[in-house]
């Protein structure tokens, strides 16, 4: 049972990870243009970015349970 349940689990941290890294960067770009310096939201962007990298990288290290 463990293991239906762990398939899903890892893509929608693949799918969650892209998505904070693309939108995060996004917004990161639009936030810098318009303000053009650093405040507190962009550092809060930046470890949403950090942290759906990090998603991504732990989806393509762990090996698939067979």
């Amino acid at each position: 049972m463990e293991n239906k349940n762990q398939s899903p689990r890892k893509a929608w941290d693949l799918m969650i990870g892209i998505a904070l890294v693309v939108f995060g960067g996004l917004r990161l770009y639009n936030r810098l243009q318009s303000e053009a310096e650093w405040s507190f939201k962009s550092i809060i962007t930046i470890l949403f970015i950090g942290y759906g990298g990090y998603m991504i990288y732990r989806h393509f290290q762990t090996p698939p349970k067979n």
